[in-house]
């Protein structure tokens, strides 16, 4: 997540940098850091913020699971952790899934295959592009 995508998805959710940090459980040392772009942005920072603003975007239209909007095959749906909790919605916060048919081993590698999914950009929108 780049800073300028961070602080537009704080901004979209109406937060002040304070009311993230304190979401984030961060310091607000820490939210200036990441939208000026003086410190990355943790892994761990990154999937609590897309899941907020997952949980502030929240619609009442239902999504496909993953599995059904991507068509895994059987042998791929049985051996991938979101089928296996049935968080089908959710499978794009989870590590180890199987998109694509292979293993998504890193936070990096799972976001660039992701953010172009109908299931993430469902759950959390698109990403803001940079100006």
């Amino acid at each position: 997540m780049t800073m300028k995508e961070f602080q537009a998805r704080r901004r979209g959710m109406k937060k002040t940098q304070r009311q993230l940090a304190d979401l984030l459980g961060v310091s607000l040392r820490a939210i200036h850091s990441f939208e000026q772009g003086w410190r990355r942005i943790p892994v761990h920072v990154e999937r609590q913020m897309l899941f907020l603003v997952m949980l502030a975007r929240r619609t009442h239209k239902p999504v496909a699971a993953c599995w059904v909007i991507r068509q895994c095959p059987p042998h791929v749906r049985t051996s991938c952790p979101a089928w296996e909790l049935k968080a089908g919605h959710y499978c794009w916060f989870i590590n180890g899934t199987k998109c694509q048919g292979k293993t998504m081993h890193t936070w990096q590698a799972k976001m660039q295959t992701c953010r172009r999914c109908k299931v993430f950009l469902a759950a959390v929108g698109p990403a803001v592009s940079e100006r």
